[in-house]
């Protein structure tokens, strides 16, 4: 998992936007190569669009719902738009299209990934809507996938929430291969910490 900045020329500076940030320990750094991206008041509820097939729609629903519960005072708030052209961020499955299995723990770690991507232009400015993909890995059962995939998915909405890197503890849900579906404290201060963080990138037009 990973958040890919397609970034175009030399990126410049761009000014503070936000309130200082709250002080939350434990955390790690949400920004990437010095870049920092949170969705600004006037942009919310976030426009979500998710693939109708499969589980998609109930992934992407729950972990919109686990994130938000981690802001105090509503920072951070999404809602799902029916027409792709209309969303801030696109989430779909990249390949094939996992069947509704009951999970099964025992192994799943690794049966799915997943990308988020951010295209950047050089005024900082992000030109396009977010992109999340869902993507089966070879060799595991379809119950180990169905395991794998809410941690995932929810990994992957961290990332297009402006959590950029990814934590260096293995506990964490925003670990590289995350074991967990839910924040962990590290996570839940992170995000806090990040959404009254002056943002350097610009999120894209709305649409």
């Amino acid at each position: 998992m990973k958040a890919t900045l397609a970034l175009v020329i030399a990126l410049l500076l761009a000014g503070c936007e936000d309130l200082a940030a709250p002080n939350r320990t434990p955390r790690y750094l949400a920004d990437l190569a010095g870049e920092t991206f949170h969705w600004p008041p006037d942009r919310i509820p976030v426009r979500y669009y998710a693939d109708p097939r499969g589980t998609m729609p109930a992934l992407i629903r729950r972990g919109l719902s686990v994130w938000e519960s981690q802001f105090l005072y509503g920072e951070f708030k999404a809602a799902f738009v029916s027409d792709s052209n209309h969303a801030d961020v696109i989430v779909r499955w990249q390949d094939s299209v996992p069947p509704d299995v009951p999970p099964d723990t025992a192994g799943a770690l690794g049966a799915c990934d997943g990308v988020t991507t951010y295209l950047i232009d050089s005024t900082h400015a992000i030109t396009d809507p977010l992109r999340v993909q869902l993507r089966v890995r070879q060799g595991f059962t379809t119950a180990q996938v169905a395991a794998c995939l809410p941690r995932v998915a929810t990994h992957e909405l961290g990332h297009s929430l402006g959590i950029l890197s990814h934590s260096p503890a293995t506990t964490d849900l925003m670990y590289g291969t995350p074991g967990t579906d839910t924040p962990t404290l590290r996570d839940r201060n992170t995000a806090q910490v990040l959404y009254h963080t002056p943002a350097t990138l610009t999120p894209p037009p709305p649409r």
